[in-house]
């Protein structure tokens, strides 16, 4: 059985100045992303779950400052470091 290869989709996006100038298109064009992967099959986004952790205070301002400077809020860069530091780790295991 042959798996199916899976489509490129390209997005005409603008040149960005900044991660916060980006974020903020993104954030205009949410429509877009949804039509896109209705249309192409992904239903939704990866399940997720919440929970309560409990960090230093020191990271949290940590975070609060990466986050002013990309323009997201400070959870979504936690969140991300803490996927990409995941799948770091998982290669390494």
């Amino acid at each position: 059985m042959k798996a199916k290869k899976a489509k490129l989709v390209v997005v005409d996006t603008p040149e960005f100045r900044s991660e916060a100038e980006e974020a903020e298109w993104w954030d205009r064009h949410q429509d877009l992303i949804a039509d896109l992967l209705l249309k192409h099959g992904r239903r939704g986004a990866v399940p997720t779950k919440n929970i309560s952790v409990r960090l230093p205070v020191t990271d949290i301002e940590r975070a609060r400052k990466l986050a002013e400077k990309r323009g997201v809020g400070y959870q979504t860069v936690i969140k991300t470091l803490l996927h990409e530091a995941l799948k770091r780790e998982s290669k390494i295991a």
